[in-house]
């Protein structure tokens, strides 16, 4: 015969004949004692120690199941908790960079505004000192040179046609 395992207090011991369950005549006595304080009668019991058993292995297959499936579940909760906190940092990073553009992008419109600005006030000057050319050499009798007379013809002034009004001198 085989070693077995008492049912009572799960001692390893040889049994005398196949049928025994406990190592012990004392370890019987205090499972016949616990049934009979349980209303249990030794039918059922031996029926509920079986049943409880196999449902005890199934149980436990039950349980390392779940083990597994939640070491999975916290190793996949890991790497997303990582990707996530990768994900934050670049979100963090490309709203700095956006930061620093929105900045330069204000810096370059203020500067465009004021070349606008400045290149306008340029024109008027250009054009008043123009006027002032024209009406000096009118005035004086002097023609202007064919170079000069293509830039004022390109910007639409004629300055063979006569104004009437004041001299600007």
């Amino acid at each position: 015969m085989t070693g077995k395992n008492c049912e009572e207090c799960s001692t390893s011991f040889e049994p005398s004949r196949k049928s025994q369950r406990f190592c012990s005549v004392r370890c019987a006595n205090r499972r016949r004692d616990r049934r009979r304080r349980h209303g249990e009668s030794s039918a059922k019991a031996a029926e509920a120690d079986t049943v409880g058993a196999f449902r005890h292995d199934e149980l436990r297959a039950v349980q390392r199941q779940l083990e597994n499936k939640t070491k999975i579940c916290q190793r996949r909760l890991e790497t997303l908790q990582s990707k996530l906190r990768s994900q934050s940092c670049e979100i963090d990073r490309l709203e700095a960079e956006n930061s620093e553009l929105r900045q330069s992008n204000n810096v370059l419109q203020a500067e465009v505004i004021r070349l606008k600005r400045a290149q306008r006030t340029n024109v008027q000057d250009l054009a008043h000192i123009a006027a002032w050319l024209v009406s000096l050499a009118n005035a004086k009798g002097v023609a202007l040179d064919s170079a000069t007379l293509r830039i004022l013809e390109r910007r639409g002034w004629n300055p063979s046609k006569r104004r009437s009004g004041p001299s600007p001198l």
